[in-house]
């Protein structure tokens, strides 16, 4: 029990500044505090020190205006993302056939699916990034607080929110324009907890909360770049965010219909702007390539 208490306590502590932690866990090992009394006083302590950051406006406010939004539209389109990958996954793990591993078409078939699972997934995970990205730089003074609540956000996404907005749609979609109600085909796949349960816990634990966690400490230190830069990223930034909303097909039935027509018409130039954007979303993979090179560059010059 009492590793336990220290392990607590050395979690909790991490949301105190770093000067600060090492005085309090210095002060700790020096008085020979028990873990129990060391517990209640770094709780008071981490306590008091959240409780003065947000007395004022813009912790609510970037709470409000991003942690809420951004972690219900990552869950949406990791939910949607899961959904749709559980039933490839479900084709080829669960009905798999050796006897077919003789035909080539099977080999081209299987190489065609990994690379769409692969885009579908690696467009989450810059997803993912871009909103840590965006709320690291937005609330730098902040950023362990608020990666704590961004965590707590998608949990809540993916367990009751992205579900009952699911449902939502489905009844919105048939009350207003009277769709009937089509067969599951996907019956088969979702009867099964892993893909129904386990899936998409996976794909929001793995692909949406570790990238956004990454992304808000890569925007800590992007206020040292150049204002140029700053502003080069925002815009990407930004880009990415509006490529997210957009697609969610659903979410714009809502608004306007003819924005999801005009994503299905290449020729018009709203479908173009659309897939304008959608080229930008994987601009933090050129961004994190870049500044490793970078560092590297300047080892070796060092």
């Amino acid at each position: 029990m009492t590793q336990i208490r220290w392990w607590v306590v050395d979690v909790f502590s991490r949301l105190l500044e770093p000067a600060e932690r090492e005085v309090v866990l210095g002060d700790f090992a020096d008085s020979r505090e028990t873990s129990g009394r060391a517990l209640r006083g770094v709780l008071g302590l981490v306590a008091r020190r959240q409780a003065a950051l947000w007395a004022g406006w813009r912790p609510w406010l970037t709470a409000v205006g991003l942690i809420v939004p951004l972690g219900m539209l990552l869950s949406i389109v990791s939910r949607r993302t899961a959904d749709g990958s559980a039933v490839y996954l479900w084709l080829y793990a669960n009905n798999w056939d050796w006897a077919l591993t003789t035909n080539p078409g099977f080999w081209s078939l299987l190489a065609e699916t990994g690379v769409h699972l692969l885009v579908w997934y690696l467009t989450l995970a810059c997803f993912s990034w871009t909103s840590g990205f965006v709320l690291g730089s937005a609330s730098r003074s902040m950023n362990r607080i608020n990666g704590v609540l961004m965590c707590l956000m998608l949990l809540f996404g993916a367990l009751v929110g992205a579900p009952r907005y699911f449902a939502f749609c489905e009844d919105y979609l048939h009350r207003t324009f009277r769709v009937a109600a089509l067969p599951d085909y996907n019956a088969a796949v979702f009867d099964l907890p892993f893909y129904r349960v386990l899936l998409p816990l996976i794909v929001q634990g793995v692909l949406v909360a570790l990238p956004a966690v990454w992304g808000l400490r890569q925007g800590l230190e992007a206020v040292r770049f150049r204002l140029p830069l700053r502003i080069s990223l925002w815009i990407a930034a930004v880009a990415t965010l509006a490529a997210m909303v957009i697609q969610d097909q659903a979410f714009w039935l809502f608004l306007n219909s003819h924005v999801v027509r005009a994503y299905r018409q290449p020729g018009n130039w709203l479908g173009w702007g659309i897939r304008l954007l959608q080229s930008v979303v994987f601009w933090p993979v050129a961004y994190l390539v870049v500044r490793e090179v970078g560092r590297r560059w300047q080892r070796r010059i060092a």
